[in-house]
């Protein structure tokens, strides 16, 4: 009974550098994953130093599962939300991506089985279709491969 009770005092009287250490893992983990876990490991790992520092005269372990438990909570509660929100790239189209939905003119007819050539702005594009469309004719691009524009006949255009 006396060896079980040196080992708890030992645990307790090192919690608070166990937690330390195991946050300094997390986020060390955290780099070396990458964002994927959208700093969760960072948050977690800094709550567990925290826990440690402030317990660190306390020497209990179940006070240092305490305040790392309620640091954690706060930050689960108040936190994540704001910061997955600044981490949040926008989805904006960029370059090439931004003429599709455009419309244009056919240039030179368009086949299944023949690429065309369409004008879309002021820009003409090598074309692609599932359809024939017609030279004269309105097309919307619908999509984009390689260099070459996917397009569709426009609902209600030059027929």
């Amino acid at each position: 009974m006396v060896d079980g009770a040196v080992e708890v005092v030992f645990f307790d009287s090192w919690a608070w550098l166990i937690f330390i250490a195991a946050g300094l893992m997390m986020i060390l983990l955290e780099l070396i994953i990458g964002i994927e876990t959208g700093l969760d490991l960072v948050f977690i790992g800094t709550a567990s130093i925290l826990g440690g520092l402030i317990t660190m005269a306390m020497d209990s372990w179940v006070w240092t599962a305490i305040v790392t438990g309620v640091i954690c909570v706060i930050y689960v509660a108040a936190g994540r939300r704001y910061v997955h929100k600044r981490m949040a790239v926008a989805k904006e189209k960029t370059n090439i991506d931004t003429i599709i939905g455009k419309r244009g003119i056919v240039q030179k007819d368009i086949s299944r089985s023949n690429d065309g050539l369409v004008k879309v702005g002021y820009e003409e594009w090598r074309a692609r279709a599932e359809e024939d469309i017609k030279e004269g004719e309105e097309i919307t691009v619908t999509g984009i491969s390689g260099v070459t524009l996917i397009v569709n006949k426009t609902e209600g255009g030059n027929q």
